[in-house]
């Protein structure tokens, strides 16, 4: 039996500025109180100087806009927002009260029309489909990128944030947010990029959210707390075709069976059905980790596009699971605390482990 119990357990580096530099966006000031700016689909938008109200349309865009200091000029939110309790959601509850904007994925033109926005960000998107909404709004839609954490991608991430900063005057918050980031990266490989591979557990995750809760097969070849933490990721050897970071990664329980992982984390937006999965027996109560107890769960990785602020606060816990000796010196809360002040500003670790939580599972 699968019992659950709760356990709660900036610095600027040049070249984290060197590396947001290349292949970002670039700002040019007309006479006429405008800008012209280069999104991330490589569109030329003219955007006002002066920006006092905004959207975020389709999934990631307005955590990008909450990382960025942006709360006070959302002028309105897509349906899925304002009903979720998103992690990114917790320190600005008076945003779910604002006009809802549309559906997910996209909101609706006449509804963005009705809160007046200055600017529409968006992700997630095309050319044409980014064009069409300018041209039927008369409003600037500026495009995003949202991408993995763990891929290479980081760069592209960091290029959004500095988009943002430009349309909105925050190019400095921009830059001291993504060091933050490579700073927490570059500590986490540096306490475990030293530790032999034979002392590295073979671990697994599951409960991976995509487009709502997932079972254990759901997984993460580039799993972000894996790869931050020089972890041995069982699914790291699967195919890359049947690798997406948009539609998910399934496997099926024989190839579990046959990983056998010493540990298991599961994503806590599908605790319920991955421990069910694991209930139901088929084998699967079999698996080491079931058997010695050591499942673990993590504050949810994916949640409309990936919770990068969640991210990290998994990497250290995972660290800490893994590699307790390691990280002897790491307080989860305070780690979680300090990582919440700098994406939004006020420590909010408490919140999360309120609406979600980290658990450990005994037999």
């Amino acid at each position: 039996m699968i019992q659950t119990k709760r356990n709660t357990p900036a610095i600027l580096l040049a070249a984290t500025l060197t590396a947001i530099a290349c292949g970002c966006s670039s700002i040019e000031r007309t006479a006429a109180g405008t800008a012209e700016v280069k999104d991330m689909l490589g569109r030329q938008v003219t955007v006002p100087l002066n920006v006092q109200r905004i959207v975020g349309i389709r999934a990631g865009t307005l955590r990008l806009l909450l990382y960025m200091g942006a709360s006070g000029l959302i002028a309105g939110i897509e349906d899925g927002d304002a009903r979720n309790p998103r992690p990114y959601l917790t320190p600005y509850p008076h945003l779910q009260a604002l006009p809802v904007i549309g559906p997910a994925m996209g909101g609706d033109a006449e509804m963005i029309l009705n809160v007046r926005p200055d600017v529409i960000f968006t992700s997630y998107t095309t050319v044409g489909d980014a064009d069409a909404l300018q041209k039927k709004t008369g409003i600037p839609v500026v495009a995003l990128a949202c991408p993995e954490m763990a891929t290479g991608a980081r760069d592209t991430l960091y290029a959004s944030l500095r988009l943002i900063g430009e349309v909105l005057g925050r190019r400095e918050r921009a830059d001291s947010l993504a060091a933050f980031m490579q700073s927490m990266i570059r500590e986490l490989d540096e306490r475990t990029a030293g530790i032999p591979a034979g002392s590295r557990p073979a671990a697994y995750i599951g409960g991976v959210s995509y487009s709502g809760a997932k079972g254990i097969t759901s997984t993460q070849p580039y799993f972000p707390p894996f790869t931050f933490t020089n972890s041995a990721n069982v699914a790291s050897a699967l195919d890359k075709s049947v690798i997406s970071h948009v539609k998910g990664t399934y496997i099926d329980r024989e190839q579990l069976l046959m990983w056998n992982p010493d540990v298991i984390f599961i994503d806590e937006s599908g605790l319920r059905p991955a421990l069910g999965d694991l209930r139901t027996g088929r084998g699967l109560d079999n698996l080491k980790a079931v058997k010695n107890g050591n499942i673990y769960t993590l504050l949810p990785y994916n949640n409309y596009s990936v919770n990068y602020e969640t991210v990290l606060v998994n990497s250290w816990y995972v660290g800490k699971i893994l590699y307790p000796e390691h990280f002897t010196d790491t307080d989860l809360r305070a780690k979680g605390n300090e990582i919440s002040e700098m994406f939004f500003g006020r420590p909010v670790f408490d919140q999360w482990l309120t609406e979600h939580s980290y658990r450990a599972t005994g037999k």
